[in-house]
């Protein structure tokens, strides 16, 4: 029973450091993000350095340092002896966002411990918070809460200088806010900024009003001459319109012109040609007429001829007494024919009518020469010598007549 016992105990003790071994082991361990540069010393010095990774830490003699190399944020709350120009107690709060690009570098330069007094956010809360004291006390309060852009600036050029050499470089500096720590002051410079910025906003407000206004009446103007660019061009469009119209009509009237024009030309060549007709077929009929009265004269005058002819034969054959008696039978026929104005007898009383009688006989004289050329005529239209109304031929008499008749005057008057 009391061997049992013990051996139950000894289990027990056994199973006990067991478990404590495993727990001491457990909390020695120690697993390393990538982003994480770890440095691994043993007994002082350097056994191991990288990033990431695993190992055991055997205590008293084994110690690790492990330094981020991501982007860090350290708060600043810089509340003490900030002064503004005015000597007036203000209070920064701001961020600095800073990151480690040489951590062995940063390892030898600043302590990474928080209980150590160079720790590293350490160092950059206390050189911050300096720079932004010295910027504050040359600044006006109010470019202090409104110009944050100068602090910001003068913070991240001192701190850049400062940490470049610790291989950190400052990625970016901002101001959360700036609080006036004088509160009558500040619920002054409240009312002061409320005044000015209902102020302000009377200005922008009436000068919106304006701006508004002067687009109101650039927009009416606009919308005016928009109207009447639109008017013109209707009116453009209409007057095209007309001219196009205009043109059609012109146009049309063109070729009615024309057609008229061929119209008026072919009806006056059909007109023509008509007339032509007309003209050639009357011509023909006046030709074939003519013909038929020439024909018909020609037969008259052959007839007439044929009968003076025998007339003339009949003459020839008679007794020359008897053809003078035949000739004084005419003689008035003859001169009643013949258109006397005045007759002038030249004589001594009783032998005037013997002057007359001898002025007369002489024509008798020629009356046989007379009658043998009546009889040549006769003969030559008998034969058809091809012009039988030969004016020379018939006038020949007439004109021996007329030239007898002054001579018979002058013998008259003789």
């Amino acid at each position: 029973m009391a061997l049992a016992t013990t051996i139950g105990i000894i289990v027990a003790g056994v199973c006990g450091f067991a478990l404590l071994f495993l727990i001491f082991l457990i909390s020695r361990y120690r697993k390393f993000k990538t982003n994480e540069y770890v440095i691994r010393f043993r007994n002082g010095k350097i056994k191991s350095a990288g990033k990431g990774g695993r190992c055991f830490l055997l205590p008293i003699v084994d110690e690790v340092v492990v330094i981020p190399t991501t982007t860090q944020q350290t708060f600043l709350e810089a509340r003490e002896k900030v002064l503004s120009r005015e000597f007036q107690d203000v209070a920064v709060n701001a961020f600095v966002f800073w990151k480690v690009v040489k951590p062995d570098v940063a390892f030898t330069a600043v302590s990474w411990n928080e209980r150590e007094s160079d720790y590293i956010e350490t160092i950059i809360k206390n050189a911050a918070e300096s720079i932004i004291r010295t910027t504050c006390a040359n600044m006006p309060l109010e470019s202090i809460i409104r110009e944050r852009i100068e602090i910001i600036s003068a913070v991240s050029k001192e701190l850049h200088d400062l940490l470049a050499d610790m291989g950190i470089v400052v990625i970016s500096v901002e101001i959360r806010d700036v609080e006036v720590l004088n509160s009558t002051l500040k619920t002054n410079m409240e009312a002061t900024k409320q005044i000015n910025e209902e102020e302000t906003a009377r200005l922008r407000r009436a000068a919106m009003e304006e701006v508004t206004r002067l687009r109101d009446l650039e927009v009416s103007r606009k919308t005016g001459i928009q109207e009447q660019e639109v008017q013109l061009q209707i009116q453009k469009e209409a007057k095209n319109r007309e001219i196009q119209v205009q043109k059609l009509e012109m146009s049309r009237t063109e070729i009615e012109a024309d057609t008229l024009r061929k119209k008026v030309t072919i009806e006056a060549d059909a007109e023509q040609l008509r007339m032509k007709m007309i003209a050639d077929g009357e011509r023909a009929q006046l030709i074939a007429k003519a013909q038929g009265e020439a024909a018909a004269v020609k037969e008259k005058l052959i007839a007439e001829a044929d009968g003076i002819l025998e007339q003339v034969k009949s003459l020839a054959q008679a007794d020359p007494k008897f053809f003078q008696l035949k000739i004084v039978e005419m003689l008035p026929e003859i001169y009643s024919q013949l258109e006397v104005d005045k007759m002038y007898i030249m004589g001594d009383g009783q032998k005037a009518f013997s002057s007359l009688a001898e002025s007369i006989i002489p024509f008798l004289t020629v009356l046989p020469e007379l009658t043998g050329r009546s009889f040549d005529f006769s003969k030559a239209i008998a034969s058809g010598s091809g012009n039988p109304g030969n004016p020379k031929k018939l006038e020949n008499p007439e004109k021996k007549t007329k030239a007898t008749t002054p001579t018979t005057k002058k013998e008259t008057k003789k």
